[in-house]
Parts: structure tokens; C-alpha cells; sequence
């Protein structure tokens, strides 16, 4: 197999629509690339190659900390928060993101299991509030160092659903259906209140990014790759969510149905129609905080998946649901479904119980 050099992963990106001074936010996988002589440290080289002296890298340094025994990176506990993470822990996004990390002169974001690494001119600038961020993608974070650039997403190899920008809006506009909050690693799980469209069903909302005409698509390497303008993602999603808060969630369709992908087929084709209408801009960052379960149980409901004897109790349980953090160890039950989340489901507000 031929192998792909650096200069033509270079001209790959300036075709795909990189520009020298660009920030991008790169998702990848390099074994989509085909056999790059030199590996992952190769394609960082010739992104950096491709923005230049005075762009910037970010690639993902997330950890698996969520669903082990402990949420922080284990070799920097005991001096964060600070500007910057001295960590050396791996990331479990791949081999293109640990050869950012490994870089000389590279930085990293403080952040117990979503930091970020930086690689060029405006590394320091982008990453140094991270600190103070309330969640994973709150006020703070990174994402708006990049809209603030206009800085571009790229995805090379990956689709859409692995952009973690979905999130920084449901952050932006304290969307009504967040999930549940560990306040001392500042970390938020944005599944646990309801299956994802783009992760349950990654090919259709690809389809919906693809048709509204927001990603520029190419090829690099052997890979396909799109590019997205920071500010252009985020007035997309400020329109979608506008015009359906839960668009990004998926719940039964009505009240005897629990096939959530009728429902991703209706919220998919809603988006699209909502973009045509009309783009809307972004509104005024909205105070975050992090939402509150209820002691309400919709057993009448058809993603109701009845309840598990865990060691913390008898768990109501939603079909519709992510799995629990602090949940998932006890094995069982909570490897499939989620803890009921009823009090801020739309279901139980479009069907109120005895009606």
C-alpha cells in the first residue's frame, strides 16, 4: 500500500478549506487516512503546517474518567484547578490526539476528564479559562476561544456525531433536560437524561448536517473529512434548539409508542425545516446550573423499563435514558437503560399523568 506524505496531507487540508491563522478543533481517527508515513505525529505536523505560524491545534485529551473509580486523572489531583494541566495522562480519543499531547511545547486544559490540548500561537488563550468552568463544556471552555476566532471544526474519518460543540449550546442556553452533576470534578452527563440523536442514530444526523449545507466536505488522505466554521455550527444550533429545546434528545413520539427512532426521523426533518425558515444568532450566555431530578416515575409511560434493586435502592428506570455514571458499576440493568429523569422528560409534559 502507498504510503501518504505529509505535503500531501497539507494540500488535502488547504483544499478541505484550512487557512493559514486558522484554530481548529480536529476529531479523527487515523486509521481511516490510509498507511501516513511517520503515523499520527505526521497528520499533527501538517495540521500545524497548515495554519501555520500563527494558528492554533486543539484535539481532545478526554479520559475515561466518568465510568471508573475515580473522576479525576490520577497524577494531577492534588494541584488542580489551575491555568493549566501538567498531565501526561493519555487521552482515549486516539492516536492523532496523544501525538498532539506528546508534542514539545504543546498545553493542556484543566479539566478532571474533558481537558484539551493545544498545539500553536493562540494555545494559551484559548485554553487558560478552562479551569473555570462549571461543567465539561461550560463557560470557559475552549469552544469559545474558537467562535470567538470564527476557528473551523474538523472531522477526519469520524462523523458529525463525535463533535463535542452539540454540547457547549445545551450549556449556553441551560438546556431543560441536562443530566446528572458531579460538582467536584465539574463533570456533566449530558446522556444520562435521554438517548442522543447523534449517537443513537450517528447516520442521521450526518444526513441532516450534510443537507443543510453547513459542512464543507473533502477528502484527506484516504479519509472523509468535513469542515465547519465555529460561528456557522453555533447559529445552527441556536436555531435548532430554539425551535425545539429537546431536538437533540430522543423520547417516545406519543403515548403508546416508544420507538425513539420515529421520533429522531420527525426531529431530524423539524431541524432542516427550522434552519430554512431562519437562522437565528446565538442568545446571551444564560447562567448554568446543573438540573435537579424529581421524585416523579411515569410508570404509565412506554419507555418505562420498570425498576432494579441496586445496592443504593429500588431504581426506576427509563428505556429512553443514557446509562448512569455512579450507576454503571453495579452492572445489571443499568448497562441498558438510565434512571428515570420524568420531571424534565417533554413526555410527561405533553401527556400529564390521569389524562
Amino acid at each position: 500500500m502507498k504510503t501518504i506524505a505529509r505535503e500531501r496531507l497539507v494540500s488535502d487540508l488547504l483544499c478541505l478549506g484550512i487557512a493559514p491563522g486558522d484554530c481548529v478543533m480536529l476529531h479523527s481517527s487515523l486509521s481511516r487516512i490510509g498507511h501516513v508515513d511517520g503515523g499520527a505525529a505526521t497528520v499533527v505536523e501538517a495540521f500545524l503546517n497548515a495554519v501555520g505560524e500563527e494558528g492554533t491545534l486543539l484535539t481532545p485529551a478526554f479520559t475515561e474518567g466518568a465510568w471508573v473509580e475515580h473522576l479525576a486523572m490520577p497524577d494531577c489531583r492534588d494541584v488542580c484547578p489551575q491555568p493549566l494541566c501538567p498531565s501526561t495522562f493519555p487521552s482515549h480519543e486516539g492516536a492523532i490526539p496523544n501525538a498532539a499531547l506528546n508534542r514539545p511545547g504543546r498545553l493542556r486544559s484543566c479539566h478532571p476528564t474533558h481537558s484539551w490540548v493545544a498545539n500553536g500561537a493562540d494555545a494559551y488563550e484559548v485554553l487558560k479559562d478552562h479551569m473555570h468552568s462549571p461543567s465539561i463544556c461550560g463557560s470557559g471552555n475552549p469552544f469559545e476561544g474558537l467562535c470567538e476566532r470564527d476557528g473551523c471544526i474538523v472531522t477526519l474519518g469520524v462523523g458529525v456525531d463525535r463533535i463535542t460543540l452539540w454540547h457547549y449550546f445545551e450549556d449556553l442556553t441551560d438546556a431543560p433536560y441536562k443530566g446528572h452533576y458531579h460538582e467536584q470534578e465539574r463533570h456533566l452527563s449530558y446522556c444520562t437524561a435521554g438517548r442522543r440523536i447523534q449517537y443513537e442514530f450517528p447516520g442521521v444526523i450526518q444526513d441532516v448536517i450534510r443537507a443543510s449545507g453547513i459542512m464543507r466536505f473533502g477528502k484527506v488522505g484516504r479519509a472523509e473529512a468535513g469542515l465547519i466554521k465555529a460561528r456557522q455550527f453555533r447559529r445552527f444550533l441556536a436555531t435548532v434548539m430554539t425551535a425545539d429545546p429537546y431536538c437533540m434528545i430522543l423520547r417516545p413520539p406519543d403515548r403508546e409508542n416508544g420507538n425513539i427512532a420515529e421520533d429522531a426521523m420527525m426531529k431530524a426533518a423539524a431541524m432542516l425545516q427550522a434552519w430554512r425558515d431562519a437562522a437565528r444568532e446565538p442568545p446571551p450566555n444564560v447562567h448554568w446550573y446543573p438540573g435537579k431530578d424529581d421524585d416523579c416515575v411515569r410508570e404509565d409511560c412506554p419507555a418505562f423499563a420498570g425498576f432494579h434493586n441496586a445496592e443504593t435502592g429500588s431504581i426506576p428506570l427509563c428505556r429512553a435514558n443514557g446509562r448512569h455514571p455512579d450507576f454503571f458499576r453495579q452492572g445489571g440493568a443499568f448497562a441498558e437503560n438510565g434512571p428515570t429523569t420524568c420531571g424534565r422528560c417533554p413526555w410527561h409534559h405533553r401527556f400529564p399523568k390521569g389524562d
